[in-house]
């Protein structure tokens, strides 16, 4: 009884420091919105600025003084405003900006012009600045609200679902029981990825004994499989307290074929195949500008990170905007393209995040459909916004992740062979066969205009169907 309150007291207090850490970053979101963007260069303040120090610092010397500012006061700050309205188009002032009139008439025009031209430089610099300055606030906005939205998951992992009781418990401690293990407690509830989670409490009845027969007492009791989440298949004497994920409904195989330039030994492109808790498969492909170790150096970093993030429990956008506002900070300029395909196990959903990258492709059974890219590669402008696509994938589909050297070919001279035709006359469902077929059947560029080429596959089919064998 005292390891139950002792364990349940840390655990609210770890709630507890994340609610604050939360609550915090709020605060600091909250204050990074209210910053109001600066006005432009010559905004009213800016054009009085300039006018107030011309004649101070000039035009009060002249001896048109007076007739300037008096009786031709309009003409002359129109004459000053038109000459401002084309520095602001251009970013720059030149004496051809002023009126024939002006130039005749103006006793000390080249003073006159040379102060305002240094007038308008410093403010051209100092907004130069404040968009410098605005631009870093909002990459920190960003890596401050994928933090807080970390903080939000790590949280609700802590306090979601339901204490199981009721008729649920009977069932389930009857089924354990019969199967060898007392219920202590337990919690349920569904993930972001819609799968059911049950967290138990119990201790086996003799001595240890496998975690096939919890899996057996949660199947009889839900109605649906079950998995451990851990590695141990064996519930060891004395209390334990287990986690469970229900089995998701689809299962995913990956092919991958890859070949270099000519003459380079190493490929710039990197791609990489993951299982998240068998939620959710991950395919990512980088393709590093170049080709050779530099290229490759440049998509294996990309890669390494964006996965570390994944593991992490990072969600993909998150993980995106993270990655790219760390790469904006950079002094030296290292450009990768990042294509992920983020695949639901639970619904057979498809999530396409393209940063750079060329199209990706969908095989289904009767058609291709292909995913066109149009953002930058992460890293390259402050203000910039990636490709992000959603896709309702079946029993048999195939996604297929391409570098750009694989669409080479629809962009040689007299071409009319597109990849949707190559993709739908390969009848294997293997994913390995489908890449390695798809390589043989691209045609290749000329000697001398080759690139990298990675093909990346992911064969996708239900679990459970009648008859359905593994690809």
């Amino acid at each position: 009884m005292k390891e139950k309150k002792r364990e349940l007291s840390l655990e609210g207090e770890v709630y507890h420091r994340l609610q604050m850490f939360e609550d915090s970053l709020k605060e600091l979101l909250r204050l990074s919105e209210s910053a109001e963007e600066r006005p432009e260069v010559l905004s009213g303040k800016g054009t009085e600025f300039i006018y107030t120090t011309l004649t101070e610092d000039v035009c009060r010397r002249c001896p048109k003084y007076r007739e300037c500012f008096g009786r031709k006061k309009e003409k002359t700050l129109g004459e000053i405003s038109a000459i401002l309205e084309k520095a602001a188009s251009e970013s720059r002032v030149d004496g051809r900006m002023a009126s024939g009139d002006f130039r005749k008439q103006c006793v000390y025009f080249q003073p006159f012009m040379e102060e305002m031209a240094w007038l308008f430089r410093m403010l051209y610099q100092n907004r130069c600045w404040e968009r410098r300055m605005s631009g870093l606030r909002r990459v920190m906005q960003k890596q401050i609200l994928s933090q807080y939205m970390l903080m939000q998951e790590c949280r609700r992992l802590l306090s979601d679902g339901n204490v199981i009781e009721g008729e649920r418990k009977r069932r389930l401690r009857l089924s354990l029981l019969r199967r060898g293990f007392h219920l202590l407690g337990g919690r349920e509830y569904v993930d972001e990825s819609g799968l059911l989670n049950v967290s138990l409490s119990l201790r086996p009845i003799a001595g240890s004994r496998k975690i096939t027969g919890v899996l057996q007492a949660l199947a009889a009791a839900y109605g649906k499989e079950f998995r451990a989440a851990g590695t141990d298949t064996w519930v060891r004497s004395g209390r334990n307290r287990m986690e469970f994920t229900e089995e998701g409904g689809f299962q995913v195989l990956f092919g991958i074929r890859r070949c270099n330039k000519k003459g380079e030994e190493v490929c710039g492109d990197s791609f990489s195949f993951a299982n998240y808790n068998k939620k959710r498969a991950v395919m990512l492909l980088s393709d590093g500008m170049g080709v050779g170790e530099s290229a490759s150096h440049d998509s294996q970093e990309l890669i390494e990170a964006f996965e570390a993030m994944l593991e992490a429990g990072i969600h993909e956008e998150y993980a995106l905007e993270i990655l790219h506002s760390t790469l904006l900070t950079r002094k030296k300029a290292e450009y990768a393209t990042l294509d992920a395909a983020v695949i639901s196990l639970q619904t057979g959903t498809l999530k396409t995040l393209k940063a750079g990258g060329t199209a990706a492709f969908i095989r289904h059974k009767k058609s291709v459909e292909r995913i066109l890219p149009s953002s930058l590669p992460p890293g390259c402008l402050t203000e910039q916004r990636f490709d992000i696509s959603h896709r309702k994938l079946y029993d048999g589909d195939m996604v297929i992740l391409l570098s750009d050297g694989m669409l080479d070919f629809e962009a040689m001279p007299g071409s009319t062979l597109r990849m949707e035709t190559i993709l739908q006359n390969i009848k294997t469902t293997s994913a390995q066969r489908f890449a390695d077929e798809l390589m043989k059947a691209v045609p290749v560029p000329p000697e001398g205009h080759d690139d990298d080429r990675t093909v990346m596959v992911a064969a996708l089919w239900e679990t459970g169907r009648p008859g359905r064998r593994k690809i």
